[in-house]
């Protein structure tokens, strides 16, 4: 009987397990989409709500915000000004600031309840003497790109693994821990470029061998990019990418489909104890 206790404690304890050990970042706040970009310039305070609650209900563990089609940086931090309240009304989730001008990333952290999220910076001198002050006082985690703006992205993992390495120096300078570091390998579309997902997967586990507390994510939509049967390819990136020891993801949680995707993999990972996290997205129907 005895081997079976801490099994039998999992399963009394289901409803407070958590379902998935990645961290899903929830992209669909993003004035890309035309329907965002309508209620963020409409100020249609339903719709966001909508967006938010449905990928806080769905397994999201931050969400995602981008309000990157502002001309001028005045609107984009008035965009922020007003979507981190309606957002945070709506849902008890931290927020990803998606941003790359510095005083509209102030302006949303100022409003957020809690511990944001930047998305991102890069290896250039200047992004990140103006990102990482604000991560540091806020006390925010990290998205950075293995890319910088005198090299852009660079054709090989060692060069990538140079800048993440980079990053991490200047970080830990600034108070800021590995662990709240998020780098991103940087994937293109497999349509035009047929190594980018090797170059990825190689770039991520450098990475996790180098700078070992560090975090690793991804967008997952850019390997299928221009190719037919998008989701298909983005499943396959994601099961191969968490092999590879990927901790998060920004992708669209609604998705029910790669949501037991993420669950099954992480069972056959050893990610989740006793598959009590399966077992319990199977007893809510998650699994189909």
């Amino acid at each position: 009987m005895r081997m079976w206790l801490p099994y039998l404690r999992l399963i009394t304890n289901m409803e407070s397990i958590r379902e998935t050990r990645m961290e899903i970042i929830g992209e669909k706040i993003n004035t890309s989409r035309k329907g965002v970009e309508r209620a963020v310039r409409e100020r249609d305070a339903a719709f966001i709500r909508d967006l938010a609650e449905r990928q806080a209900e769905a397994g999201a563990t931050y969400l995602d915000v981008n309000s990157g089609l502002a001309l001028y940086p005045e609107e984009e931090a008035e965009d922020f000004a007003w979507l981190v309240p309606v957002i945070q009304a709506a849902v008890d989730l931290p927020l990803c600031i998606d941003s790359a001008r510095a005083p509209a990333i102030e302006t949303a952290l100022k409003l957020h309840k809690g511990r944001a999220m930047i998305n991102s910076v890069n290896g250039d001198p200047e992004q990140i003497g103006a990102i990482l002050p604000l991560a540091a006082q806020f006390r925010c985690k990290v998205i950075a790109l293995t890319s910088s703006k005198k090299g852009g992205i660079p054709a090989t993992s060692a060069e990538r693994v140079k800048i993440a390495e980079s990053i991490a120096k200047k970080s830990q300078e600034y108070g800021i821990s590995l662990e709240d570091i998020y780098f991103d390998p940087l994937v293109f579309s497999v349509g035009t470029d047929q190594g980018s997902g090797l170059l990825f997967l190689e770039t991520l586990r450098e990475i996790k061998r180098s700078l070992g507390e560090a975090k690793t994510v991804s967008g997952l939509s850019n390997i299928s990019f221009g190719l037919p049967k998008r989701k298909l390819l983005n499943h396959a990136f994601l099961v191969l990418a968490l092999g590879a020891g990927m901790d998060a993801a920004i992708m669209d949680p609604t998705d029910k489909s790669i949501m037991a995707l993420v669950q099954a993999t992480e069972a056959v990972m050893g990610r989740d104890p006793f598959c009590a996290g399966y077992l319990k997205a199977f007893r809510e129907g998650r699994l189909s």
